[in-house]
């Protein structure tokens, strides 16, 4: 049984229902233009990673070039022999590059044949293009890895090599089958093929070459020329050279100047450098070396 309260809760209820609603004048209501879609009616982080797919990333205007703007990319595939000259950084640079715009190509390419667009001829051929692109890079990562197990498979042979070329050098008298000049011609090509050290230091990049196999090729340079210098000058110097601070005077001068630089370190007490420090001690002394020849020159 309903309360007398629950009866007039009831009966107003009703009552409101059956109310007809009445509206006022329609003219003073303003309709606002509807909004076009687009991207931009949406707050997007201009770094978000989507962002990739877009060959102007944030700041692009359209979800697909025309065919006439795509018409005005000229470009052609790289060449080996322009890959081959390529750091490993450089190829992975340029494969991440050739990468983000063949994302870019893909989504347009898939965008056309959703809509049923047929006018994308000419991103199929630049992707073509990158596509042979990829390809040459793997090779080209191909060869310097075989390369590079070749050389080790060969290390024995360039030690015994190695070895063999510094009993010639110091025992070489100048004269017979090679000559000094002879002899620092093979230790200059061999310096390079070995080391991978360029023959004119102005030509070295300081950032790149200075590694621990250059490091190895110095010290061994140095070992020839203070060993064939004890050898022919009967200098009673203590040998070897110990270290870096040592070595690299015999590998920049002329042997009469390095050894009186040798004499002047260890008169001084120049401490051996730790491990860490090698390469930064190196490249300052290359530049300023680099720099002193340079004015000498001019």
């Amino acid at each position: 049984m309903y309360s007398r309260n629950s009866v007039r809760y009831l009966s107003g209820s009703i009552q409101a229902r059956a109310r007809t609603l009445k509206f006022g004048s329609l003219d003073s209501i303003k309709l606002r233009e509807p909004i076009v879609p687009t991207h931009k009616n949406f707050d997007v982080n201009p770094n978000h990673p989507l962002w990739q797919f877009f060959p102007e990333g944030s700041e692009t205007e359209t979800c697909f070039r025309p065919r006439a703007e795509i018409e005005h990319i000229k470009s052609r595939p790289w060449t080996m022999a322009e890959l081959r000259r390529k750091s490993f950084e450089d190829l992975h640079t340029l494969w991440y590059t050739v990468l983000k715009e063949r994302n870019a190509l893909g989504r347009e390419i898939r965008l056309a044949q959703a809509i049923q667009d047929p006018d994308f001829a000419q991103h199929i051929e630049i992707d073509d293009k990158l596509v042979k692109v990829q390809k040459r890079i793997k090779v080209v990562l191909l060869e310097r890895q075989t390369a590079f197990e070749r050389t080790q498979l060969m290390q024995d042979v360039q030690e015994k090599y190695l070895a063999e070329f510094k009993q010639r050098y110091v025992d070489a008298t100048g004269e017979g089958e090679e000559t000094d000049v002879e002899l620092g011609e093979k230790l200059v090509r061999l310096q390079y093929a070995i080391f991978g050290i360029h023959p004119q230091v102005a030509d070295f990049d300081l950032e790149k070459d200075v590694n621990e196999r250059m490091i190895q090729g110095i010290a061994y340079i140095a070992d020839l020329k203070f060993s064939r210098y004890l050898a022919t000058s009967g200098d009673k110097i203590e040998g070897p050279l110990d270290g870096i601070v040592e070595q690299l005077p015999f590998f920049l001068k002329e042997t009469d100047v390095a050894v009186e630089e040798l004499r002047e370190i260890r008169e001084n007490g120049v401490r051996k450098l730790d491990k860490i420090e090698v390469f930064a001690f190196v490249r300052n002394a290359l530049e300023t070396f680099i720099e002193e020849e340079a004015e000498v020159e001019q």
